[in-house]
């Protein structure tokens, strides 16, 4: 276990202070295109997906709801990414 933690914090020092050890990201994190991340389409673009009404208060313009990004290939909706390839 020592040495897993040595060798965590040396890995921590030789990257310097700008790790992403996880967490949320939002669409704002600046590894994010605002709009767009490979397949997948911010709430606000217009896209194919079909998770909710398009007539509904809460549909967004992806055809997702509760911030989900679509998916352009498969139609799908997915959570916000945190990085982008």
């Amino acid at each position: 276990m020592k040495v897993a933690l040595a060798l965590f914090a040396a890995t921590l020092l030789a990257c310097g202070t700008d790790v992403d050890l996880g967490g949320t990201a939002g669409p704002d994190d600046a590894s994010v295109d605002a709009t767009q991340c490979g397949n997948l389409v911010a709430p606000g673009v217009t896209a194919g997906c079909r998770a909710c009404d398009r007539d509904a208060a809460d549909c967004q313009q992806n055809g997702c709801y509760g911030g989900y990004w679509c998916d352009t290939v498969i139609a799908d909706c997915h959570v916000a990414p945190k990085t982008c390839p």
